[in-house]
């Protein structure tokens, strides 16, 4: 088959190109400026994408990340377009070009992808995240000193300016901040379902919009509660909850914070500054006894990436509950979550006791993602669906 490749800074890139290879794909690439221009409208990147189209026959173009320009190219050409979604929440999927019948759009959330089936997008398919199983085998060095340790945390606590958009937020009415605390209060301790974007109404809605207002396209159709829900609301609500589990852990065991984010408030906490994903994280991985995933609340039911690396390493992993967990692994078996702060602690308590246990279900998990959950499978998938229609 002849794919092409929208080329941009993404994660896993390099992973997807070597086993569309390995699969006897003939894989050319073409530039693509992801960030730094309008990705709806933009004719101009349009036609690049067309003229490229037009030089050779491909059987498909695909893309991390889904871009209603290249939608609109591909479907101009009568070409299929395929894209897996990694990022939650990603505001271009709510394009009037997500509905064109060339796409096929694989979503990492089931959720998610329910949403769109029902909202009448034919070609949307629900395929988790993979991890890149092979390399970190190859990373043969386990013990590296300044990775050990007993309970680690790789992520953002949104402290940062550039991530607090909660801040925009802060001159709306007394009654309208009390709401927003109780609902993000009441989201706290839910795992399952989103209910933030649900309970903003019209009232609450009209006063966020005075204080900060939102500029849509025409291209647009995400509603102004999903945004305000999903990047005001669900990230400064992830970074609250971050800082507190990691403080109360910090208060009884030794725990390290692998951030970027410039820190304050948490001098219990070992922050040890970012680490690079691909060279230094699976160390991190490999030599922590029990890695936390503690999932951005805008990821609705979805396995976070972070998590499928975690047991890609051969890590044991301890999350908060997620339900597309229960599709493809066991709790308890291949890896464990928790349901609130306190069976949280009682579960970090007996998983670092109970060494022989704890190795036995990051082994397990180990198995189960290097035989069903890495790249050359998610390849796989694609290959043989498009070869079907």
């Amino acid at each position: 088959m002849n794919i092409l490749i929208l080329d941009w800074n993404s994660y896993a890139h390099e992973y997807m190109t070597e086993e569309f290879e390995k699969s006897d794909c003939t894989v050319k690439y073409l530039s693509w400026p992801f960030g730094k221009e309008d990705m709806r409208e933009n004719q101009e990147l349009c036609m690049k994408l067309k003229e490229c189209l037009g030089e050779q026959e491909y059987d498909f173009v695909f893309s991390f990340n889904f871009f209603p320009v290249a939608a609109k190219a591909c479907n101009e050409c009568n070409v299929k377009y395929v894209s897996w979604i990694y990022d939650m929440p990603y505001m271009l999927l709510y394009s009037k070009y997500t509905r064109l019948e060339t796409n096929h759009i694989y979503f990492f959330d089931k959720a998610l992808c329910i949403e769109f089936q029902k909202s009448g997008i034919k070609n949307a398919y629900y395929m988790p995240l993979a991890a890149p199983v092979d390399y970190y085998d190859s990373l043969k060095e386990r013990a590296r000193d300044e990775y050990v340790s007993d309970i680690s945390f790789v992520g953002s606590v949104y402290q940062e300016e550039r991530h607090d958009f909660y801040k925009y937020l802060k001159n709306v009415n007394y009654y309208t901040m009390g709401y927003l605390r109780a609902i993000m209060a009441a989201q706290k301790d839910l795992y399952g379902d989103f209910i933030l974007e649900k309970l903003l109404d019209e009232n609450i809605l009209g006063e966020l919009r005075r204080v900060c207002p939102l500029e849509k396209g025409e291209d647009e159709w995400e509603s102004d509660a999903w945004i305000y829900a999903n990047y005001f609301l669900a990230r400064k609500l992830t970074g609250e909850q971050r800082a507190e589990i990691l403080k109360l852990i910090a208060e009884k065991h030794p725990v390290r914070l692998y951030t970027a984010d410039k820190i304050s408030g948490m001098d219990k906490v070992e922050v040890c500054g970012p680490v690079d994903y691909v060279k230094e994280m699976p160390y991190v991985f490999k030599n922590t006894k029990i890695n936390l995933n503690m999932t951005l609340r805008s990821i609705w039911t979805g396995i976070p990436l972070r998590a499928i690396d975690v047991m890609g390493c051969g890590g044991f992993l301890l999350t908060n509950y997620q339900a597309d967990f229960l599709d493809f692994f066991e709790p308890g078996v291949d890896y464990v979550y928790y349901s609130d702060n306190n069976d949280l602690m009682k579960k970090i308590d007996y998983y670092l006791c109970h060494e022989d246990e704890r190795r036995s279900i990051a082994e397990n998990g180990y198995n189960k993602v290097k035989a069903n959950h890495t790249y050359a499978d998610r390849v796989q998938i694609m290959i043989e669906h498009m070869k079907e229609l």
